[in-house]
């Protein structure tokens, strides 16, 4: 009889440690305002992650803003002590972030300019050489969840130009929180005036002050940069990478029973996102035409001449810059994306 009371006790421990299984909250940054693709896809990610896991996981969005920003962002992502839970689980990182959190893996590489050029490119280089950039990450104690785009930058002028010498003489705006792009810039001949963010609008609209700006056509039409320019390039200068990363503590939480469904959900996501960024940038350009822009239009020789010639700016920059770009897989992609185009 106390044998069949003492297994009857065990077996009410065991079932009520099962259904009492600890819920699982992960903690997310990201700088995504409401109500942007960014926004949208995420939130329904975390509904479905709720759903895959049977009410196990939840995630709860924070501001990276208010954390002070992905610098410290990532600082609140690493455990004060080996294999405790980080104040948050996880963020969404720019290439700013990307590099403060894993800076040998050179992630600034996928966004050298006239390298990568469109969406299908993109994919092609992260699913064949993604793993340089996803090692390195890992080696500091962060999973890659997945690679996003979060637009594609292109150039923006107020005077017209018919080739590449004569845009790199135009004085060209960067800010100061982007110093590895205008050093590229620099270094590659560009007239490059760096400021602080917070005076950038203020420069661009002085009489005597730069007359070119580079930025994404989301962020040039929501914020209107584009008028305080006449002319923009119909040609994609490079994407602006960012990642999804969750600290190993942290994705170590989750039961690995419901991560690999987990990992496709995230697939899908980040392919919904890609396409709902497409159509964004498509209607913003459009509108911005409206309401005035110039395209400036290179032709086919001009594509080639103009990435020939980024190309040989890149070898200066590796050189002067030897840490910035990881100069192997950057001549890979290089031929990979030469003998994709033909």
């Amino acid at each position: 009889m106390k044998k069949k009371l003492l297994f009857l006790f065990f077996a009410i421990i065991t079932v009520s440690g099962i259904f009492a299984q600890k819920k699982i909250v992960l903690k997310i940054a990201s700088s995504a305002p409401a109500r942007t693709p960014w926004d949208i896809e995420l939130k329904k990610l975390a509904q479905e992650w709720n759903k895959i896991t049977n009410g196990l996981v939840s995630v709860r969005f924070m501001d990276m803003t208010v954390l002070g920003g992905e610098k410290a962002g990532v600082v609140k992502m690493k455990p004060s002590r080996p294999g405790q839970r980080p104040q948050i689980d996880g963020a969404i990182l720019s290439p700013v972030g990307l590099n403060e959190l894993a800076p040998n893996a050179k992630i600034f590489t996928l966004s050298l300019p006239f390298l990568i050029q469109n969406q299908e490119e993109l994919d092609l280089v992260l699913n064949k050489y993604g793993y340089a950039f996803e090692n390195e990450i890992q080696k500091n104690g962060c999973k890659l969840v997945t690679w996003s785009n979060v637009g594609w930058l292109s150039f923006y002028t107020k005077d017209s130009y018919s080739n590449l010498d004569e845009l790199k003489k135009i004085k060209m705006i960067c800010s100061n929180d982007t110093k590895d792009f205008s050093d590229v810039l620099k270094i590659s001949g560009f007239n490059v005036l760096p400021v602080d963010p917070a005076k950038f609008t203020q420069e661009l609209k002085a009489s005597g002050g730069a007359k070119s700006f580079a930025s994404v056509s989301i962020l040039s039409y929501t914020l209107r940069l584009y008028k305080d320019a006449s002319y923009m390039l119909d040609a994609r200068l490079c994407p602006i990478m960012a990642g999804f990363v969750m600290s190993d503590e942290s994705w170590a939480l989750i039961p690995d029973q419901y991560k690999p469904a987990m990992l496709e959900a995230m697939d899908r996501t980040t392919k919904n996102l890609n396409a709902a960024l497409e159509d964004m940038e498509r209607e913003y350009v459009k509108k911005m035409k409206q309401e005035g822009i110039k395209i400036i239009s290179l032709s086919p020789q001009q594509k080639k001449d103009w990435t020939q010639e980024f190309y040989e700016d890149m070898k200066k920059v590796h050189k002067i810059m030897p840490n910035l770009i990881n100069i192997e897989i950057y001549e890979k992609i290089t031929k990979e994306l030469e003998a994709y185009r033909k």
